[in-house]
């Protein structure tokens, strides 16, 4: 264990202040320690106050709970970096405990724990072993392949070079080679991972798992066609968001005499989320991403979870591929980095009809885009149509529909319900907007 700086009772204050989160957990009593250390350890480091209950009041500790914790954390392997502090507040004794981020995945009782916002999850065996390859920080697009050089496309290369100079403004330098080494293209004799995916004109020649396969479906659930995407991943992201809005229906939208026509689903959310599996899938495992067209959703499934202690809920840029990211940012793709999420998020808010969802195993991500478009019928959507232009009341709504002020109150009240509009204000400041 190390002690790296005093903590005092303006530390205590502050954590108590901050609010349970993340990095920070308040344990009335000496329970459950080695846990709260173990996923933290893992995830982002972090303090333990105990001693405090969940509401931020201190009850303090008994020398018998101080002995508890030194006894518990011996149970963890390897041991973490840790340091406890005795604090005084108010004649009360809280114990502080200091866990600072793990460099190898720490375990107890054979269990690995990672933080997700307020509490502990446990890994399961295929989350570990491919979090056990990531600790190695040899990542897998920037090893080398079985791929020789000879198969590299200059063509592909020139292209990639200009549009980095188009968009970021770097201007190439050296030789063709010199950029190749610099880039991590080659090494030696052989392609990167990254190389093969970027510049050969067909990689799933030498990784037949790294194409985009489009499944559609009737109402019943049966296969009504596949297509399968194959050459440079990159672009892969154009030909396959442009084939998604061939197929995806378009509603319109009559605000007064003016006419909108809308995706189902948003189209700036959808080229996001197939540029997000391309960039932050797993390559090892052995599985292509696919995505399924059905009646009242999109879902894009690609293998690999987010990294350990990452989360939908709390995004933050942890590339598993650094130099496939980098390639995409390069060329426009990814316009700034750990902004993926929040960005499909926000365009999912402003769209009148979709909603959006994020499931997690160990071995896929499924990002799940569904409609409420059959939900909403002509009035309604002439409803949304209007307040996304300017905050209305019901009076002014129902005087552009023609219809009372009670049956268009019953409209909002749906369209509210549903998440597709909100309200601000009180009484007759009340305004509904999209």
């Amino acid at each position: 264990m190390e002690k790296k700086r005093r903590y005092t009772i303006e530390d205590v204050i502050r954590l108590i202040a901050m609010g349970e989160g993340e990095e920070v957990e308040f344990k009335a009593r000496p329970e459950k320690i080695a846990e709260t250390v173990c996923a933290m350890a893992n995830s982002r480091g972090g303090f333990i106050l105990i001693g405090v209950d969940d509401k931020g009041k201190i009850l303090g500790v008994d020398v018998k709970g101080e002995e508890k914790i030194v006894s518990e954390l011996q149970g963890l392997m390897p041991s973490p970096r840790v340091s406890i502090h005795k604090i005084n507040v108010n004649n009360k004794r809280v114990i502080l405990i200091r866990v600072e981020k793990s460099k190898r995945f720490i375990t107890l009782g054979n269990i690995a724990y990672v933080r997700i916002g307020r509490s502990n999850r446990a890994l399961d065996i295929e989350e570990l072993a491919v979090a056990s390859v990531e600790e190695l920080h040899v990542t897998f697009d920037s090893l080398p392949s079985d791929v020789p050089v000879k198969y590299l496309s200059k063509k592909l290369v020139e292209e990639y070079v200009k549009l980095r100079e188009k968009t970021r403004g770097i201007s190439p330098r050296g030789s063709l080679e010199d950029n190749l080494k610099r880039l991590k293209i080659v090494k030696g004799k052989y392609l990167t991972i990254a190389g093969v995916l970027f510049f050969t004109r067909n990689p799933q020649e030498f990784l037949p798992w790294t194409g985009i396969r489009i499944i559609e479906l009737y109402p019943d659930g049966e296969t009504k066609e596949i297509e399968e995407f194959t050459g440079p991943v990159w672009r892969l992201i154009d030909r396959v968001y442009g084939r998604i809005m061939e197929k995806i229906p378009r509603r319109e939208l009559r605000p007064g005499a003016r006419r909108e026509i809308y995706s189902i689903y948003p189209e700036d959310a959808i080229r996001e989320a197939i540029t997000n599996a391309v960039a932050h899938r797993n390559y090892r495992i052995r599985s292509d991403i696919r995505i399924f067209i059905e009646p009242e959703r999109l879902i894009i499934k690609n293998p690999g979870s987010f990294p350990p202690g990452v989360h939908p809920e709390d995004p933050e840029h942890i590339p598993r591929n650094p130099l496939i990211c980098q390639f995409l940012y390069d060329m426009g793709y990814i316009e700034k980095y750990g902004f993926g999420i929040i960005k499909m998020k926000k365009s999912v808010n402003q769209h009148p009809f979709s909603t959006l969802e994020f499931k997690l195993s160990p071995m896929k991500t499924e990002v799940i885009f569904s409609t409420k478009e059959k939900e909403i019928n002509a009035a309604e959507r002439t409803i949304i149509a209007l307040v996304k232009e300017n905050p209305l009341s019901s009076q002014e709504i129902a005087s552009h529909l023609g219809r009372s002020k009670v049956a268009v109150l019953k409209k909002l009240k749906k369209l509210m319900e549903m998440g597709v509009i909100k309200k601000t204000g009180k009484g007759k400041n009340t305004r509904y907007y999209s």
